[in-house]
This record gives C-alpha cells, sequence and structure tokens, in this order.
C-alpha cells in the first residue's frame, strides 16, 4: 500500500464574507429577479466565507481591480494571466504548509515524483514545469499533470501517485492541486452560473506520498473504487466559452447522488472488501451544502460524521480539486490508529471517485 504522510493547504490573501459577496453579485447581475435567486442560494450555501486570489468581491465597482465594474469585459486570456501569476505562489504556499507539518527539510526530502492538478487554469508549460524549476527539482524528474476533471481530481492524482509508490517503493510522490475557480466570475443568469457563483471559492492543497513501508505517521491508502453515471453526464461540467471556463452544475446533482449513493458504498465496500459498519470517519467532498446533506441522511450518519465536510464548507465553500483534500486535512488531525476514512467525491461525467484510507 502506499502512505499519505502529510497534506498541506493554503489559500489566498483575500478572505471575503458570503454576505459581502452577495452584494457583489447582486450588483454585477444587476437585475431583480437574479437578485432574489442568489439570496435565497446564499442563505443557504451553508458557507461564512470564501477566498480569492484577486480583492474585488468585497470592493465597490470603482475600486474593483480585475472585473473594473463589469465582469463581462473579462476574457479568458485575462482570467489565464492572472492564473499563471497567482496560482504558483499559491501551490508553493501548500507545499511549504505540507513539509512544515512532518519537519522534514524540502531540499533533503528528495521528491522523485510531481504530480501537479487543475481545472481553472491551463497553459504549456504548465504548472509542473514552472514548480519543477521553482523548486530546484531535477530536470529528469518524473512530472505529469491532471487537467479540467473537476472536483474530484484528486482522486485521480492518488491513483497514479499509488500506483508510483506500488511499482517504486522509495518513490516520493508531491501532489500539488490548485484552483482559482474565482477567475471565472461571469454574472449570466441561469441557474448552473448562479449557483456556481454561490459556492466556489480559491485554494491550493499538497499531498506528500511514499509506500507503506516508510515509518513516518499517515493514512495509508487501501483502494479505490470509481463509478460512471451516464444519466447524469448532462448535470455536471466545463464549457470552455471566449469569455470563460462556464462550470455546468445542475440542480439535481444531490438528488441523483442520493439515489444512488448507498448502491456506490456497497459496490465500493465489497471491491475494498470491508464492511460500510467498519468505516469510523467520512470525507465527503463540499460540492454543496445539499448534496453533504443527502448523503449524510441517505446512509443515516451523524453531524459528527459529516463534521470536516460541512467546516471545510463553511470556512472555505467549494475549492474544486483541493477541497476533499481539505477534509482529508481535517480528518488526519483527529483520527486515531486502526480508524477507517470513507471518502467520496463527484465530477464532470457524472464521475463518481471514492477511496479508502487506513489510519497506522
Amino acid at each position: 500500500m502506499s502512505k499519505i504522510i502529510s497534506i498541506g493547504t493554503a489559500v489566498p490573501e483575500h478572505r471575503t464574507k458570503q454576505p459581502a459577496i452577495l452584494e457583489f453579485m447582486q450588483a454585477a447581475y444587476g437585475n431583480d429577479v437574479a437578485s432574489r435567486k442568489l439570496n435565497v442560494l446564499f442563505n443557504n450555501s451553508g458557507i461564512s466565507s470564501r477566498y480569492s486570489v484577486i480583492p474585488d468581491f468585497d470592493k465597490s465597482k470603482n475600486q474593483h481591480i480585475f472585473f473594473n465594474g463589469t465582469p463581462s469585459t473579462a476574457t479568458i486570456e485575462n482570467r489565464l494571466d492572472v492564473f499563471k501569476e497567482k496560482a504558483i505562489p499559491l501551490a508553493l504556499d501548500a507545499i511549504e504548509n505540507a513539509f512544515k507539518k512532518i519537519d522534514t527539510n524540502f531540499e533533503t526530502f528528495g521528491v522523485t515524483h510531481l504530480i501537479t492538478v487543475s481545472c481553472t487554469g491551463l497553459y504549456a508549460p504548465g504548472l509542473d514545469a514552472v514548480l519543477i524549476e521553482k523548486l530546484n527539482l531535477p530536470k529528469d524528474i518524473f512530472h505529469t499533470s491532471v487537467n479540467f476533471l473537476g472536483c474530484n481530481a484528486a482522486f485521480h492524482a492518488l491513483k497514479i501517485g499509488d500506483m508510483i509508490t506500488k511499482s517504486e517503493p522509495d518513490a516520493k510522490v508531491l501532489i500539488v492541486c490548485v484552483e482559482l475557480c474565482t477567475l471565472h466570475f461571469q454574472p449570466k443568469n441561469n441557474h448552473d452560473n448562479l449557483l456556481s457563483n454561490t459556492i466556489f471559492g480559491d485554494g491550493a492543497a499538497a499531498v506528500i506520498m511514499t509506500s507503506a513501508d516508510n515509518n513516518q505517521k499517515g493514512i495509508s491508502i487501501k483502494g479505490f473504487y470509481s463509478l460512471l453515471l451516464d444519466e447524469g453526464k448532462e448535470l455536471m461540467g466545463w464549457n470552455i466559452t471566449p469569455v470563460n471556463f462556464e462550470m455546468i452544475l445542475d440542480a439535481k446533482i444531490p438528488e441523483m447522488i442520493g439515489d444512488k449513493v448507498n448502491e456506490i458504498v456497497v459496490s465500493a465496500s465489497k471491491k475494498l472488501n470491508i464492511q460500510p459498519e467498519s468505516i469510523s470517519q467520512w470525507a465527503i467532498h463540499p460540492g454543496g451544502k445539499k448534496i453533504v446533506d443527502v448523503i449524510k441522511n441517505k446512509l443515516q450518519l451523524s453531524d459528527e460524521k459529516a463534521k470536516a465536510s460541512y467546516k471545510v464548507l463553511d470556512e472555505f465553500g467549494n475549492m474544486s480539486s483541493p477541497t476533499i483534500l481539505f477534509v482529508l486535512n481535517e480528518l488526519m488531525k483527529e483520527s486515531k490508529a486502526g480508524d477507517i476514512i470513507f471518502s467520496i467525491g463527484f465530477g464532470p461525467g457524472l464521475s463518481i471517485e471514492t477511496a479508502l484510507f487506513i489510519n497506522e
């Protein structure tokens, strides 16, 4: 088995409370019907604050740095220029935090493999190439990227890391997820866009993985289970427009996930050779409050079992791919030896990803 020995997290400097973001959104939409819908969505979001790499969301129009009071004028080029500028410093903060937690010097640790993850900014040479330069990693280091897979992309990176450490026992894998969701704000008056503007924020997470033979404490990865729900392929996705990366986020998603979640947990448990009742902790991707609510209710989980997911949603919103790592980070602080952690996330497709961890 492979092992996660540390998870580092980072958020940008600009923290804005939900009521201030709501005011920004309502002014940007300039539409009474949209304002009423936003008011309902924000008041039921389960989010207190979100972070952004830009300061605009709690400023008056004449103080906007990026959107200049008229968000529709920001183009794909504008947004990706900011991504190139802001993503790497945030990623480096998460990496520093991860190594600080294990009292290890990055330079002497000896990272052998680098995996970067993002769906909110794409360019080449990309994050991996820039991080190799910034971190002074060997030019011949193994490196790859997981791009444009949405909220559950961290699971895909963990799978790659797991395969690497199983085949190369001395491997030391660094995974870096960085998402700047707020760059893609656009006041388009439909439910998908209104909901996206209610929940998404910016953040980064870094994972340090080794083989299970490493004597440092951590959570071992027992396995993964994936499921593609074809009937949900129209409910969640990404569109690239001339203006932004546009999120498709249908209101039917929580209901569909709720209808399938018991079946998913049973199937995953069979594959991973555990009993569902043996699961100690749950790392549910907080794609939105309704999703966590539905899963908690369908699986008959206590509030305590879903606490980490609600906490991350409340403090940061949904940051896309790093979010589940923020939840796992919370659980690593609290779990004890022998605890079994079941993680579940959702992405375009509708793609379901699960992972099973054991605290060693």
